[in-house]
């Protein structure tokens, strides 16, 4: 019986998954759709044997995640970090997470968190891939994230975060500048 190459119905769905990811960053603030919902797509879609990860909170998507091979790690060592930005504690809870270095910008985390999008707070966005500004509302997020955001991003040293809503996502760059309104 001779070998397929071809895709499978699942490697369709999470290369669908990382394509609508990139384009997330690539174009801040736009809302993309995955091909199914939630944080659990986007862990089988970017997460291999070669990543690490952390998950905080009661976040119910350890054993999803682990299912991919990645490493579970602690805070400062993860490449991706699964948590929700809804309390001020929360938010200071991810201040060790990896910004990079100079010599190695990419070596950042990036983060994942729950929100609601389309509701709450306005934020203007501007920046790379942005052609003015971009104005987003967003519930879910505790005001410190975007203080304590502003603080950490130095670029290019900073992270870039996915804002999560089902199976929608929004996604800001660290390039991206954000202004609360």
């Amino acid at each position: 019986m001779p070998l397929s190459l071809a895709p499978t119905a699942d490697d369709s769905r999470t290369n669908a998954a990382f394509e609508e990811l990139m384009w997330a960053l690539s174009r801040p603030g736009g809302i993309r759709t995955l091909p199914t919902g939630g944080l659990e797509m986007i862990g089988e879609s970017l997460l291999d044997r070669e990543c690490s990860f952390c998950v905080l909170d009661d976040l119910d998507i350890q054993q999803a995640v682990a299912r991919t091979g990645a490493r579970a790690v602690s805070l400062g060592d993860a490449d991706y970090i699964f948590s929700k930005i809804d309390t001020g504690e929360k938010v200071a809870a991810l201040s060790g997470m990896r910004l990079g270095t100079l010599a190695y910008p990419d070596d950042a985390a990036t983060l994942f968190a729950p929100a609601r999008l389309g509701a709450g707070q306005e934020l203007r966005l501007t920046g790379p891939g942005i052609k003015t500004s971009v104005t987003i509302a967003i519930d879910g997020v505790a005001p410190s994230f975007w203080q304590m955001r502003e603080r950490a991003i130095r670029y290019p040293l900073g992270f870039d975060v996915y804002l999560v809503d089902g199976d929608r996502v929004i996604g800001i760059p660290r390039s991206t500048t954000v202004e609360v309104l």
